[in-house]
């Protein structure tokens, strides 16, 4: 069964990458499969299925996804089905919230 400190040592495994293209709305980093190599296929996968099962629910604007909280990050995956995972992404907790099931960037102007 995999678990928490399964995840861990995924998530601690690898060099994670800033999305830049992201910084100045959704500031995050990511994991990419094509990155670290197609012999870690599957466990993106397992740590794409944990995160589905172990995490919940939630919003980013108006996109559903799963989540999963640790070590004062938030991690999700957006491929569907889950076989598909090539890109695990990752933002830190202190610089959103989640209100009503929606995240929120605590950077971003309210108008």
């Amino acid at each position: 069964m995999y678990t928490a400190d399964d995840f861990r040592t995924f998530v601690n495994k690898f060099t994670w990458t800033f999305a830049r293209t992201y910084a100045n709305r959704a500031p995050h980093e990511y994991l990419a499969l094509s990155k670290v190599g197609l012999e870690y296929r599957l466990e993106f996968i397992k740590a794409a299925q944990f995160i589905r099962e172990a995490g919940f629910k939630a919003f980013y604007y108006s996109r559903p996804d799963f989540y999963y909280i640790l070590d004062g990050n938030y991690y999700w995956t957006m491929d569907d089905p889950v076989e598909n995972t090539d890109l695990i992404n990752r933002a830190k907790l202190s610089d959103y919230e989640l209100i009503d099931s929606h995240w929120q960037w605590k950077g971003r102007k309210q108008g």
